[in-house]
């Protein structure tokens, strides 16, 4: 029985997303089908079905998975600094043939849809001060996002000349005064 946590579930899972990033550094996201992420992981394509629907279900899986350390590196607090976002930056740089597929090739987001709300209820419950009025933070934290999106995603597309901590810097001197108010 494969089970989605087993070794060799897990191993399979490993397989596919390393074929998906070697694919994605010599192909764009749309030239890219099953049958490529099988020939490159040494798998058959019954293999990938178990795991995945489809190459956007491999996309959108891997996305939430990695939105999930990001979601960590901020740890739940609304309060950021330029360290977490210096930590952000360095981990899109890890990950940079990823992002650069994921945030080209559709409306996307570092957190998806259920880390962002976890992140919101989180922030919500917090005993610190928000900046914005309580009926107004979320639609705030969403804007945040997706600036941060579309920074990552120049970034990326411009072959990420500035360093982690120059980008970090980019976003707390576009931020800061909002995100530090009481």
């Amino acid at each position: 029985m494969n089970v989605y946590g087993n070794v060799r579930a897990r191993a399979t899972r490993k397989k596919i997303y390393d074929a998906l990033l070697y694919l994605l550094r010599h192909k764009s996201f749309q030239e890219i089908y099953v049958k490529d992420i099988c020939k490159i992981a040494c798998i058959d394509r019954s293999s990938f079905y178990k795991h995945y629907r489809d190459i956007n279900d491999l996309m959108m899986q891997t996305e939430g998975e990695l939105s999930k350390n990001i979601a960590a590196i901020f740890g739940g607090n609304w309060e950021f600094d330029r360290e977490c976002f210096v930590k952000m930056f360095c981990f899109i740089r890890e990950n940079h043939e990823f992002y650069a597929a994921y945030l080209n090739g559709r409306d996307g987001s570092f957190m998806g849809q259920n880390d962002f709300l976890g992140f919101w209820k989180k922030a919500q419950n917090t005993s610190a001060r928000l900046p914005y009025p309580k009926g107004e933070m979320f639609y705030h934290m969403a804007f945040f996002g997706a600036g941060l999106s579309a920074v990552c995603k120049v970034w990326l597309n411009t072959g990420m000349k500035q360093t982690p901590e120059e980008m970090a810097a980019i976003i707390a001197a576009e931020y800061d005064t909002k995100l530090r108010r009481g």
